[in-house]
């Protein structure tokens, strides 16, 4: 990762809520994120401001746990991913006050399925401190696979994403499993956020400012928040990556 401030420029969203300001993030904020993550963390050098977070070398891939739903039919899936991403806005503050260290990437998935149908759920990719195991009171059914700490950051988020909902009124899909998947098996990811320790970075690569995810994340209370655009990246089996 470079060490150059970002080429970005603050922008202010207007919502019926209030004012949400997306602030470029400094070089220091992200270190946290570069620490923490499986893989790496890498500047983006055709777009300044603009940064890679990797998932895969060569076979190698991080995995996360997903929440799934039954399929559905395209169009009510296409409602149901936009409800999701709704839901994850609400409950990052939620997330943030159980104080866990580490990284949590959670991502509303969709992945077509049958002829007309497709499947959307979320998905919980980590980057775990080992000092959240503590937290998770016997239940380390993750840790083994995604490393110590993951299972409480998970629940903590699942949990987080239920409250959002009951208080919202906006019913989750019904979940029928759930299981840790690589993330190329998801489908298409929205990669909305990236939480690391007591900080919510947006992580969006494309802003529309009549997004309704920016209504619902002034709503739980946020006026000002660091800006960082990401991508999931790869890399081919014998790539030397140095950029973290």
């Amino acid at each position: 990762m470079g060490s150059n401030t970002p080429s970005l420029k603050m922008i202010s969203i207007t919502t019926d809520a209030g004012t949400l300001e997306l602030i470029p993030a400094a070089a220091d904020q992200l270190r946290g994120i570069a620490r923490y993550w499986p893989m790496e963390l890498i500047s983006m050098l055709d777009l300044p401001g603009h940064f890679g977070l990797v998932f895969q070398h060569g076979d190698k891939e991080v995995h996360g746990v997903k929440l799934q739903p039954a399929d559905a039919l395209e169009a009510d899936a296409m409602v149901l991913f936009q409800v999701n991403r709704v839901l994850v806005a609400s409950a990052v503050s939620l997330y943030l006050a159980k104080e866990h260290k580490g990284v949590m990437v959670p991502c509303p998935y969709y992945k077509t399925k049958a002829p007309g149908k497709a499947e959307t759920g979320i998905a919980f990719f980590v980057g775990p401190d080992g000092e959240s195991q503590s937290r998770a009171q016997g239940n380390v059914r993750y840790d083994h696979e995604l490393g110590l700490g993951a299972t409480a950051m998970i629940m903590d988020m699942i949990h987080a994403i239920g409250t959002a909902s009951r208080d919202l009124r906006i019913p989750m899909a019904t979940v029928i499993g759930i299981d840790v998947r690589p993330r190329l098996a998801l489908g298409g990811l929205a990669m909305d956020f990236v939480v690391e320790g007591p900080r919510v970075f947006v992580v969006s690569d494309r802003v529309l400012e009549h997004d309704s995810v920016w209504l619902y994340l002034v709503r739980a209370g946020f006026s000002r928040i660091p800006w960082a655009p990401m991508a999931p990246t790869e890399f081919a089996a014998d790539s030397k990556e140095t950029g973290r």
